[in-house]
């Protein structure tokens, strides 16, 4: 399930996921805009449906601890690197 996730987010954020990887701090905007854009898209694609299939796999909730590891290394002018 975790790998699904990364995988889903990974492509909104039109890269590939990798065991090695680093995201620049110049890239996190863009990467950030592209994501919460993602998550108002799921919002408003569940609009209507029901209360049960609404409730689940819903990409804000899932996708929000790797939103703020962004935006936190967005403030702090740091990469995030991962896999060295």
């Amino acid at each position: 399930m975790l790998e699904d996730l990364s995988l889903r987010i990974f492509q909104v954020l039109d890269r590939e996921l990798s065991k090695d990887g680093i995201l620049l701090v110049e890239q996190l905007p863009s990467l950030i805009s592209k994501l919460e854009a993602a998550i108002a898209q799921d919002a408003t694609d569940r609009q209507g449906q029901s209360e049960e299939k609404h409730k689940t796999d819903r990409l804000g909730q899932r996708a929000f601890p790797f939103l703020e590891l962004l935006k936190s290394s967005l403030k702090h002018n740091d990469p995030i690197v991962w896999g060295h």
